[in-house]
Formats: C-alpha cells, structure tokens, sequence
C-alpha cells in the first residue's frame, strides 16, 4: 500500500518500503525496520544512508542499538518540492536552448 504512490515521488521501491515501515513502525532497530519491510537487513543500512542523505531518515539514538526513523512528512514534501524546482529550472535551461539544439542536429541532414 502506498509503495508505487511514494515511488512516483522520487524514491526507489526499497526506500518506499523503508520510509512506510519506519512511518508505521516508529524508531527502531535496523533489524526490525528490515524485517518489516521485508528487505535484507545489509540492504536496508544502505537503504537508510541514501534516505538520510534525501532527509528523510535519521538515526535516533545511540548506544549498542541505535534507532533509527523517519523525519517528519512535512521533510518529505519539501524533498518532492525541491525536486520539484530542480527539475522546473531544467525545464527552462532546456527551453532556452532547444532552438540552438535543433540548428546543430540539422546540420547533419536529418
């Protein structure tokens, strides 16, 4: 439930996964978190590092067994926006060129 709709938002299917579980979950080990989200355990530490360098998850608290959760939905949302602006201001940069582009590709006859 929800993993495709979160996917289309700019996550892999196994970080759609992590960021569900964790939201139903709470804080919790990576152990359990992988588990629940029926990813392999190795997986799910690499899956967490690129979550976190979107924002979108955090290690909680220390000690022998850290936690690990999500950031609020609200850091999501401003995730998608930025991507959001990132990919408007591409759209204009590509805009801006396409005359200049179509000029050299028709220099080769095609």
């Amino acid at each position: 439930m929800f993993v495709k709709d979160i996917e289309r938002l700019g996550l892999t299917e196994k970080e759609a996964k992590m960021y569900l579980t964790s939201l139903r979950v709470g804080p919790a080990s990576m152990q359990l978190l992988a588990s629940k989200a029926k990813i392999d355990r190795g997986t799910a530490y690499h899956v967490a590092k690129t979550l976190g360098q979107k924002g979108l998850f955090e290690q909680i608290s220390g000690g022998k067994r850290p936690h690990f959760g999500v950031t609020t939905p609200q850091q999501f949302f401003a995730y998608v926006s930025e991507q959001k602006r990132a990919a408007d201001e591409h759209f204009a940069a590509m805009e801006a060129m396409i005359t200049d582009l179509m000029s050299l590709y028709s220099l080769y006859g095609k």
